[in-house]
């Protein structure tokens, strides 16, 4: 099968071996080096035309060298030793002008990924431009076919992506490992115009497998009926109510707990759930469990930035918390082991004890209240937990979807929040390193109209 990248998995790591072999040379007492090489092609459509078509590639090296506990890092784009060379002693000069900072060292050899398996993350698609350019065309197609009495639609954006990565870390502990990845995928961004306006909404899907993105024809589906759903919104009075999260947006709530659970928050108290571990935070229903080594996994891999390997873990049992997310630093600082996080959560699951059932079934279950289907301007405070975002949604009476809304903010607290979720949709999506299904809680304030 023809690669969009050429380079191996032997020629990165001999790269990254080089630039610890260098700053050892001119005095480093530690140094750390990654390198990577990545190409891929991308291709848009619109109006029955091709929009774009572009074919990229590129390739860096990042170096931190120490002097001591004083570390610091430079990165360049070429990789020749001559750039190797320069980059190095920037960054050997650039240590002596910074702070001690012993938790900041690499780890030790004893510590790192050193044989732990690596899972498979590598699946060329086997496509060229011509048939990614068919696919992008036929999204294209589908959008504008989709067209109903009284709703013209137009295509924003039909497109298609496949690319192919290989990366390598090297430390002066004597780590040297690397691993070759892929990433495709396929996005179709439709607007719909109305008597009253005009609406728009997506539908995507991303895979390390080009044969399990969601087909063209579903895809296509699913971002006609978001756009068209949208049209004709309504203001609805203020008050509390039930929300219901859909899935694709309820990954937001995830990464607003990662946050609070990783590292440099715990060690500095800035965080709405400080001295997390044994608390119970969250509906006691819940469960969050981690997998760094899901094959083909979009997070997974079998070590972080600083070579050390994720694990198999609960990070939340019963809403209880069993688990942080901590790179080397604050783990020292924290007076506890890395988790291997050090780049951000592996493959997250969030799952619920508790009955579950199909969105409908969730609607049913709210009765009146709000589905939140997409998340506007707004902010987090991640030290109060306070939450408060501009949406997009559907307004339900009797446990069905009557309209949509417009004008409307939902606000609450975090920790309010996350006791608040009664129930966990079988309804799946995963959006990046989170999956969870569409997520109903009991009660938030709307603000509407007067």
């Amino acid at each position: 099968m023809t690669r969009l990248l050429a380079i191996d998995i032997a020629k990165m790591e001999d790269v990254a071996a080089q630039a610890i072999e260098i700053a050892r040379r001119i005095g480093a007492d530690h140094a750390v080096a990654s390198a990577n090489a990545s190409a891929g092609v991308r291709v848009t459509a619109r109006n029955g035309a091709t929009d774009t078509a572009l074919r990229d590639a590129g390739q860096g090296l990042t170096i931190t060298v120490y002097r001591g506990t004083r570390g610091g890092t430079v990165g360049t784009a070429a990789l020749d030793p001559a750039a190797l060379t320069e980059a190095a002693e920037e960054a050997f000069a650039i240590a002596a002008l910074v702070g001690e900072d012993p938790d900041a060292l690499p780890p030790s050899l004893a510590d790192m990924a050193v044989d732990t398996p690596l899972p498979p993350i590598d699946a060329p698609s086997g496509h060229d431009v011509a048939s990614l350019r068919t696919l992008a065309l036929e999204g294209d197609a589908r959008l504008r076919a989709g067209a109903q009495p009284g709703v013209t639609l137009e295509t924003v954006t039909a497109g298609v992506s496949s690319s192919e990565g290989v990366f390598a870390l090297a430390t002066s502990a004597g780590f040297c490992r690397g691993q070759r990845y892929s990433n495709h995928g396929l996005w179709l961004v439709a607007l719909a115009r109305g008597a009253d306006g005009a609406i728009n909404d997506s539908a995507d899907s991303f895979d390390r497998r080009f044969d399990r993105l969601i087909p063209v024809p579903m895809l296509a589906d699913r971002a006609v009926a978001r756009a068209t759903g949208q049209l004709g919104g309504r203001a609805v009075p203020s008050q509390k109510a039930p929300v219901l999260f859909e899935a694709r947006v309820a990954t937001a709530l995830i990464g607003s707990l990662v946050n609070a659970l990783s590292g440099n928050p715990q060690w500095r108290r800035a965080t709405f759930l400080p001295d997390a571990m044994g608390r119970t935070v969250a509906a006691p229903h819940l469960d969050l469990d981690e997998d760094p080594f899901e094959p083909f996994g979009p997070a997974s891999g079998g070590f972080d930035r600083e070579g050390i390997a994720g694990q198999r873990r609960t990070i939340m049992r019963a809403g209880t918390v069993e688990g942080l997310f901590l790179g080397t630093r604050s783990a020292r600082r924290l007076g506890m082991p890395s988790t291997g996080n050090a780049d951000g959560p592996w493959n997250l699951t969030l799952s619920s004890r508790a009955e579950r059932g199909s969105f409908a079934d969730l609607c049913r279950r709210m009765g009146r209240g709000l589905i939140v289907r997409r998340l506007s301007g707004g902010a987090v405070d991640p030290v109060t937990g306070n939450w408060t975002h501009a949406v997009a949604g559907t307004w339900v009476e009797d446990g069905v979807p009557v309209h949509a809304v417009t004008d409307v903010t939902v606000g609450g607290n975090l920790r309010d929040m996350l006791t608040g979720i009664v129930a966990v949709g079988d309804d799946v999506e995963r959006r990046g390193a989170y999956s969870t299904g569409s997520i109903l809680i009991d009660a938030m304030q709307i603000g509407g109209a007067a």
